[in-house]
């Protein structure tokens, strides 16, 4: 398995639940699948209702359903608030949930009034254990306590959803009835619309953003205080960061210079300073990787690992991008070195394998076979696959 540099994400979700429609412990109420349950039940205790958008495939779902919510202590300090309904997003065919709140990503989560208005919503919890997880689910039901007490709510959501008022495109593919793309199709409804500041409309685009034509994202651009107002800040920078990137990725796509300095001029007037300084160097990478101009990213890279921001995990992601699409000799050359001080320091089987098929890559073959075989025992001892090892030794 290829290392990967993943950035941790969990949500809150309740993981008490085991029968089919809810469950009530101790007044903890948890509520699985059923909406309008749920919101009534809200409505009934004058507590606020959150909802959890996850998936069966999603892992930091179950981890912090394990880690939290299954937790005494986190339950009987959150009963007192809040309802809990634990949303399927992919079965989305009844009460279209994740067509109205846009939810792209698993875990989410929201929060609703008992009235049914949209007091806040999170995408991520940073955390790995139960302390940490715990924090983050705790600082945001807390502050959305607060919201609510103060009358606070998204006015760009209505209390109700309407389904026919999205197009059939966007149903179609949060069902998975249809999942191909047309982005010709995309961009004709937002231009046709005339309400642009519906929530049908801003669920679309949102959802879609990477696809929008230049028109479309600068008229965006020139609404973004009154999305700001209806839809709230964490939504509007998440769309202008997806509108953002639609620009760079087509700007290296076709590897266009005046392409992408328009979408570095989109980026500054969209997104926060914060943001910029973020996003733009990875931006950067990918236009000059387009280029095959691997020995500048080298450089780059190189001077991150003398100040100690290049990892090991990085330095092996970095490496393998390499393998598989640099054809510089001399970048591979420097990059063998760079996964030789790795892996005398660690020599485990994620290392060890970008190394040896590397130095296949560089031409070695007799390197490759002794490298491969320690990779092959790392593997074994880490119960990781072989299959590809042995085939590059079958190559040898």
């Amino acid at each position: 398995m290829k290392y990967i540099s993943l950035i941790a994400v969990a949500v809150f979700l309740l993981g008490c639940n085991q029968k089919k429609n809810s469950t009530k412990t101790e007044n903890f109420i948890s509520i699985d699948q059923d909406y309008e349950l749920a919101l009534k039940t809200a409505s009934k205790e004058n507590k606020l209702l959150f909802i959890d958008f996850y998936t069966t495939w999603c892992a930091p779902c179950k981890e912090v359903d394990e880690l939290v919510f299954q937790n005494d202590s986190i339950q009987q300090i959150l009963k007192k608030d809040y309802v809990f309904l634990r949303y399927n997003a992919e079965n989305d065919t009844v009460f279209h949930l994740s067509k109205k709140h846009h939810v792209s990503s698993y875990p989410t989560g929201l929060v609703l009034n008992s009235n049914g208005y949209v007091v806040n919503r999170k995408y991520g919890f940073p955390g790995d254990d139960f302390k940490s997880l715990s924090k983050s689910v705790l600082e945001f039901t807390t502050q959305s306590k607060e919201l609510s007490k103060q009358a606070k709510f998204l006015d760009g959501y209505s209390n109700s959803i309407s389904i026919s008022k999205y197009p059939k495109f966007y149903i179609d593919y949060i069902n998975r009835t249809n999942t191909k793309i047309n982005p010709s199709e995309l961009n004709a409804y937002w231009a046709k619309e005339q309400d642009v500041f519906s929530e049908e409309y801003f669920s679309t685009l949102i959802y879609f953003a990477r696809e929008a034509s230049n028109t479309i994202s600068n008229t965006t651009l020139q609404n973004k205080k009154k999305y700001v107002a209806l839809f709230g800040k964490t939504d509007v920078d998440i769309l202008f960061y997806f509108l953002t990137s639609g620009k760079f990725n087509t700007a290296i796509l076709e590897k266009d210079q005046l392409k992408y300095d328009e979408a570095i001029v989109f980026a500054k007037e969209a997104l926060s300073k914060s943001w910029t300084d973020d996003i733009l160097p990875s931006f950067e990478i990918d236009f000059l990787k387009a280029q095959n101009k691997w020995r500048t990213v080298f450089e780059i890279n190189h001077q991150l690992k003398k100040e100690g921001k290049f990892s090991s995990g990085e330095i092996n992601y970095f490496c393998w991008d390499v393998y598989q699409n640099c054809d510089d000799m001399e970048v591979v050359k420097k990059c063998l070195s760079w996964m030789q001080e790795v892996i005398s320091e660690e020599p485990s089987y994620a290392f060890l394998d970008t190394y040896a098929f590397l130095m296949y890559k560089s031409g070695d073959k007799n390197e490759t076979k002794k490298i491969v075989e320690v990779a092959i025992e790392a593997a074994i001892k880490e119960n990781k696959k072989t299959e590809d090892l042995k085939k590059l030794l079958n190559k040898l």
